[in-house]
């Protein structure tokens, strides 16, 4: 099975057991604002999808709960929603997560020597080496899939190939974010977590994850006071990190030219220009209710190849979802960032805030609309393991002044 199909099928397991605690001992269950909207969405986009898909026929009741990413989202974001975890698991989680980051980063430089480690390698034809692999897809192109394609494009997904080919960026991202946010006070550990992110992101040679990299790492300058300082100190650790890993590029024996020219410089401004062109056309088609999940033929013929879709995730949100799907959907979002802005404000941790909105920026370049990533996942109890503790230390506070006052009112009316 796939990694994300195990995950959702035991969100749903453990969704079953909340729901039994809560109507057997009349236990309160919690749903966001933002998580009744999403609700909406996905009931909006699945059961629009059932009259123009055969998914559910095809694939039965069951596997549709646990495999459809909109109710994966939704069901692994009530579970999240609905359990609390103490310090212990936090202080495991954290070590473990900073683990990851490392671990990912030394399996991304072993990768630029030797491409197929610890690869995902079910796409790819069983048993070659590198160089054989290479001359057997140059002698039949017609058998390479899209992720053939970006394997030899130089793309590199360290060990989250296992997963899917985005985990890269969003788990990467948000696990980096989640771990930044925490006030440690370990300045080497931060540094770790820095190049180890850093590393993955820029080996991965895909231009969003270094951009997010880069907006997430901005959060411990521009949460200042002194915002003109601050981004100034940006600045210059942006230069020194640029520096630092462009010489661990050469050193690593990577053809510096090749990857600007090939990666950094790839002409991708067409592609998106292409979706804009084609969305004004196909759009009109459908604006209210969108195609409901398809991709019409008008669409694929207006492509002709030169794009696999239409490559900017808020167009295709409207084509797809049209006005009301994608009004819902983005009202979904705003609320979201709401609440993590108020959980930022109020316990000073931007762990979550930071995360979703590199999953914010990402979709103006990818197609995915839903939060099914365990790094996304765990930005949410992260940060509300923060508020709680937060909310519980003011409120300690709190109840220690009025036991103060009330022990000197008393001996003042002693008195």
């Amino acid at each position: 099975m796939e990694p994300n199909y195990v995950l959702g099928f035991l969100f749903v397991i453990y969704l079953v057991y909340i729901l039994f605690l809560a109507f057997a001992f009349n236990r309160k269950l919690i749903i966001p604002n933002y998580l009744i909207v999403f609700g909406l969405f996905t009931l909006y986009a699945i059961f629009g999808n059932m009259f123009v898909s055969d998914d559910l026929r095809e694939e039965g009741i069951v596997k549709y709960l646990y495999s459809n990413p909109f109710l994966q989202t939704f069901f692994g974001l009530l579970v999240i929603e609905n359990i609390q975890v103490d310090k212990k698991w936090i202080k495991f989680a954290q070590i473990a997560l900073g683990l990851t980051l490392i671990i990912a980063s030394v399996v991304s430089i072993k990768q630029i020597v030797d491409p197929l480690f610890l690869t995902k390698e079910t796409d790819f034809v069983q048993g070659l080496s590198y160089d054989r692999l290479t001359e057997y897809y140059s002698s039949n192109p017609t058998e390479k899939t899209g992720d053939v394609d970006r394997f030899f494009d130089g793309y590199r997904l360290s060990i989250f190939s296992y997963i899917n080919e985005v985990s890269v960026g969003f788990d990467l991202i948000a696990i980096f974010s989640i771990l930044l946010a925490i006030r440690l006070r370990n300045r080497f550990y931060s540094l770790v977590l820095i190049l180890s992110s850093a590393a993955v992101g820029f080996l991965s040679s895909a231009r969003w994850i270094m951009l997010n990299f880069f907006v997430v790492a901005s959060q411990k300058f521009f949460l200042k006071n002194n915002v003109v300082l601050a981004i100034l100190k940006f600045t210059l650790f942006g230069i020194i990190l640029f520096a630092v890993l462009i010489a661990g590029i050469n050193f690593a024996g990577i053809n510096l030219n090749t990857f600007v020219q090939e990666r950094l410089l790839a002409d991708s401004a067409g592609t998106r220009l292409l979706a804009f062109e084609v969305f004004f056309k196909v759009f009109p088609d459908n604006p209210i209710y969108g195609t409901l999940g398809v991709d019409t033929e008008k669409m694929i013929r207006l492509l002709n190849g030169r794009s696999s879709q239409i490559h900017v995730g808020y167009l295709k949100l409207f084509y797809y979802y049209g006005l009301i799907g994608g009004i819902i959907y983005l009202s979904f979002l705003a609320l979201l960032f709401k609440r993590m802005w108020k959980i930022g404000t109020s316990s000073n941790y931007w762990g979550g805030f930071f995360a979703f909105l590199a999953f914010a920026i990402a979709n103006l370049t990818l197609v995915k609309f839903d939060l099914f990533h365990y790094g996304l996942l765990l930005a949410i109890l992260f940060s509300n393991f923060f508020y709680r503790l937060n909310d519980n230390t003011l409120t300690n506070s709190t109840l220690r002044r009025s036991k103060t006052e009330i022990k000197q009112n008393g001996l003042l009316l002693r008195g």
